[in-house]
Formats: structure tokens, sequence, C-alpha cells
């Protein structure tokens, strides 16, 4: 059997670790899907690889980033992929495009802005295009189901890219909550520094907000670890704003989102626990950490 085609969308920081002016500042600075990519075609796990963006203006300096930063550090590596849209063009829709040219059973991955999400995802699943999204998989839950409904009518993998969940002291942490007993409180903090917000200044506050980028990430470990036996059934959320705003991004834009999650015991609603899930990215520079993250469950 033939390696599967895959196009990446999205050429962002996650992608491909080049954010308009150069090499992320953060911990991704040769990105990550790509890089995977490369190496993959490279051992034979897959073969034409494609990426998508909605402004082919970038392309020629991203691919002399990838061949600075990964060709010339990693043995020549090939970083070669067809580009969607060309070098001179600007069409948010050459996702379409793209995936056009890929045949079923061909596999997409998605890392753009959470309200694109659904629209990309449809698009592929509709023709038997295998599917990696990153969190959130989309921003409401009717969108969710309807993603869930059409893989199944399409018969594809749909696949939500959760990746703290392979983290070895999370999925330690995981494992060893089986001994706690019934679930009664969780409380998570994730954060990122001041300047990721010039990286996402795009659409931070405007497309997405801090919650959905950040604290997807411990509502998961979360539900991983308590799903079977306890269901959130209430919702309230709190959010503070003025840094983002300062720092010249969407004057809407939260700096810091705190969630209050009411669970009870599926089998037994006599039986309640409490979440609370903080997330922000107007944590202070050059505090020692990219991305601080941390938990506690009992």
């Amino acid at each position: 059997m033939a390696p599967l085609n895959v196009c990446m969308i999205g050429t962002g920081e996650y992608t491909t670790g080049f954010v308009g002016t150069g090499a992320s500042q953060s911990d991704k600075k040769i990105g990550v899907v790509a890089l995977t990519m490369f190496d993959l075609r490279r051992r034979g796990k897959v073969g034409k690889l494609s990426m998508v963006g909605t402004s082919g203006h970038k392309f020629p300096a991203i691919r002399q980033h990838l061949q600075k930063n990964i060709s010339e550090v990693y043995n020549n590596l090939d970083v070669s992929f067809t580009s969607y849209p060309n070098d001179t063009a600007s069409d948010p829709l050459a996702y379409k495009t793209a995936i056009d040219a890929l045949s079923p059973g061909d596999a997409i991955t998605i890392f753009t802005p959470d309200s694109t999400h659904y629209p990309i995802a449809l698009y592929a699943i509709q023709r038997g295009i295998h599917v990696l999204i990153t969190k959130p998989a989309t921003q409401l839950l009717s969108h969710h189901l309807s993603l869930l409904a059409e893989a199944r009518k399409h018969n594809v993998f749909v696949y939500i890219e959760h990746h703290k969940r392979f983290d070895p002291a999370y999925a330690d942490a995981r494992a060893r909550a089986k001994q706690l007993g019934d679930f009664n409180y969780f409380y998570s903090y994730m954060s990122q520094p001041k300047s990721q917000l010039e990286t996402f200044k795009a659409w931070a506050g405007r497309d997405s907000d801090i919650s959905y980028y950040l604290n997807s990430h411990h509502i998961d470990v979360c539900e991983s670890m308590v799903g079977e036996s306890y269901k959130p059934v209430k919702v309230t959320a709190s959010g503070s704003k003025g840094v983002a705003a300062d720092l010249g991004v969407a004057a809407e834009t939260e700096d810091t989102i705190t969630l209050l999650v009411e669970w009870v015991k599926r089998d037994d609603p006599s039986r309640k626990a409490t979440g609370v899930y903080t997330a922000s990215w107007t944590a202070p520079l050059k505090a020692g950490v990219h991305s601080n993250q941390y938990f506690h469950c009992q």
C-alpha cells in the first residue's frame, strides 16, 4: 500500500515555526507539524506533502526558514512541499483547492484559528479525507456533533490533537488519579507570556480566546480522568481585560479567563465536584518558562 499524502493546513508557529518576521521566539522555533511530516516522509510513512495558508506571499520566506533551520541542521532533510495558494496570490479558500488535489484516504492537519476548524474539517471529511484537528475541535457543540456524524457517514478518522494527554507527567497523573476515589476538586492554571499576543495578534480576541486556546488542554485532561464517572452540568466564566488591549490587540480580548464547572456523578447525582480552570496570555516576560502549567486534583 502506498503511503498516504498529507496536506498541512495552516502555516504558522505550530506548523512551521515561522511567525511572519522569522523564527518564533517560543519553544517552537522550527515548528512541530511540518518537521514531523518531513521526517515521516523520510521514513516512507507518508507520501507527497502540501501546505496551505491564506497568503501565498509568505511561502518564499517560509521555505527559506525551513531550509536554514531544518534541512541544514538535520542532515539535509527534504523540506519541499507543494503550496496553496501560489506565491503571488491570497485566497482564504485555498484549502479547498488543496483538499481537492488529494485522494480519498489521504489526510490533512488543521492548525489554524479556531473559528476555521469546522468548515475546513467538514470539507475534507465529506471528500473521504482523514483529519487531525488541533484543539479545540470546534467552538460550538453542534459543530462538534456534526463532524462526528459526518466522520461516521464517510468512514474516515477524525482526531483531536489534545497533546497534553501524551505528556509523560500528565499521563502518569491520570493513571494515579484512579486511586483517589470519587472526584471532588480540580484546579488548573496555564499561561503564556505577553509576547505571544504579538504572535496571535491577527485572531486573538476576535476569532477565539485564551480559554479555547489553553483551558481546553486541562479540561480535556480532567475529563479524561473522571469522564467515565462524572459529567459537567453547569459552567460559569469570568475574564479580566486591559493588558492585551494596551498591547494593541483587539479591545475585546480577555487577558485571563477562569471557568468554574460543576460536575455530578453519573450514577449518583447527589455527589458533586468542582473544577476551576484558568488560562492567561498576559504572564510576565522572562518568567523562567514559556508556558506555565500545572493542576491539582483530589
